[in-house]
């Protein structure tokens, strides 16, 4: 919105049919921006944007009544406008709407569609998106299974710093899933994860190094720190293999 237009030439670009102009007028009334604030008003300029093909207000009219504001939500609504502006390219739309076909939130459940949407959305740089879209082809969910494909996105994830999409990237190359065994990769995407805090690595780590510590004694302390880390977060695994281990004198 650019702040040096009064709310007279706004709303006289609006009442035009400026697409931009009208966004900018339900922000302005529903942020009370030059004006008092007007929440009918403001969705009312928010809808006809919407319907002129203004992705960002698409976006936020979807996220009306995905939210209820004013009333219960609408998920068919909700789903209508998410797919709108997702399909001009924008990545939190395709997201939503990718959640929406994966859940059958306002529209059917549809695993093609949810995948389709979420790989949209990865591509434009989303984590998140990303970790699902691994997921997707590691299981064969809404395409075919490819662990491959599915390397391939958990590592976009993790070079983005997401600790799930870490994990799974380290489990790979642990397992040779999707490429070669590689016990440097595989440790250091699950350090990269566990110091992030997600317990699954932590554990994981945990009993690398407590196997490591029969070769090699000094990895215990690195084993019984890292599952004491994922047994504080709850994972009952971690809190087994400490009893097991007993008290930190009983090692050799």
């Amino acid at each position: 919105m650019n702040s040096e237009q009064s709310f007279a030439e706004e709303l006289a670009n609006a009442e035009a049919g400026d697409p931009r102009a009208q966004y900018n007028m339900a922000y302005r009334l529903a942020q009370g921006v030059g004006c008092e604030p007007d929440a009918v008003r403001a969705l009312d300029w928010l809808t006809r944007s919407a319907e002129n093909g203004c992705a960002e207000a698409q976006f936020h009219l979807a996220f009306h009544y995905a939210e209820g504001t004013g009333g219960a939500p609408d998920y068919e609504k909700a789903a209508h406008w998410f797919r709108e502006a997702a399909e001009q390219g924008d990545a939190d739309a395709q997201f939503n709407i990718a959640v929406y076909y994966s859940h059958g939130h306002g529209v059917p459940q549809d695993d093609q569609r949810a995948a389709y949407w979420f790989e949209k959305a990865a591509r434009q740089g989303d984590p998140t998106a990303a970790l699902i879209v691994g997921d997707c082809y590691a299981e064969g969910a809404g395409v075919t299974q490819d662990i491959k494909c599915a390397l391939h996105w958990y590592g976009e994830s993790a070079r983005q710093g997401n600790a799930k999409a870490q994990y799974k990237l380290g489990l790979c190359y642990a397992e040779g899933k999707g490429t070669a065994p590689d016990n440097l990769k595989a440790v250091y995407w699950l350090t990269r994860a566990a110091q992030q805090g997600d317990a699954d690595a932590q554990y994981t780590l945990g009993v690398y190094y407590t196997e490591e510590a029969k070769l090699n004694p000094a990895a215990a302390a690195q084993g019984r720190g890292w599952l004491a880390r994922a047994a504080q977060q709850g994972d009952p695994r971690a809190a087994e293999r400490l009893k097991e281990a007993g008290p930190p004198d009983a090692e050799s």
